[in-house]
């Protein structure tokens, strides 16, 4: 068993066999056989993240010309929901940058002979490449999350017999000038 363990390990497997994460080798140098792949995926993630945020750019600035267009770029509701659009924009655009800007970045300054990225290899296989895959289908669908949790809420607290209600309480006074005020009061109760 021993010697087929050190036989292993002293052979050189090919392109997915340097280590133990099975992912392209992206920390290249131009003597690699697979420099060319490599150079090419990393530049082909480079050109989506730029035509990603050029395009969202672009999504922003239609959405609010229209909305000014139309008028209602003022109202409250308008202001919101071009809030959510920019934080949800804004949060894509940072898991993209945060991902794959680091990682070319590691890989132009191993393949230059600038810097040593083989140590940093599994790190950026096991956590810096997953961030983007893990947080995007959370952030496209944050609405979707939101109302989820919500109804999971509500389907805990109902099971576990907590209701929450509001009740409204209207009452008129009069003061010592004659004048007539309202005030509403918002109670929740919980049974």
């Amino acid at each position: 068993y021993q010697r087929r363990v050190r036989a292993t390990n002293s052979m050189s497997i090919g392109f997915y066999g340097n280590s133990g994460v099975c992912l392209f080798k992206y920390f290249v140098k131009d003597t690699d056989p697979q420099h060319v792949y490599s150079i090419y995926v990393l530049g082909s993630n480079l050109v989506c993240f730029i035509i990603i945020t050029i395009s969202y750019a672009l999504i922003i600035a239609h959405t609010y010309q229209t909305s000014k267009d139309a008028g209602t770029s003022e109202t409250k509701q308008s202001i919101n929901s071009m809030r959510r659009l920019q934080r949800k924009i804004s949060l894509i655009i940072a898991t993209d940058f945060a991902t794959w800007i680091p990682l070319i970045t590691m890989a132009i300054l191993h393949y230059n002979d600038i810097w040593d990225g083989n140590d940093y290899y599994e790190f950026c296989s096991i956590f810096l490449i997953p961030i983007n895959s893990f947080l995007n289908p959370i952030i496209y669908n944050s609405d979707s999350v939101i109302r989820v949790l919500g109804k999971w809420k509500r389907r805990i607290t109902s099971a576990f017999g907590i209701s929450h209600t509001t009740q409204t309480v209207s009452v008129e006074l009069t003061g010592t000038r004659g004048r007539h005020e309202s005030i509403k009061i918002n109670e929740k109760s919980s049974q």
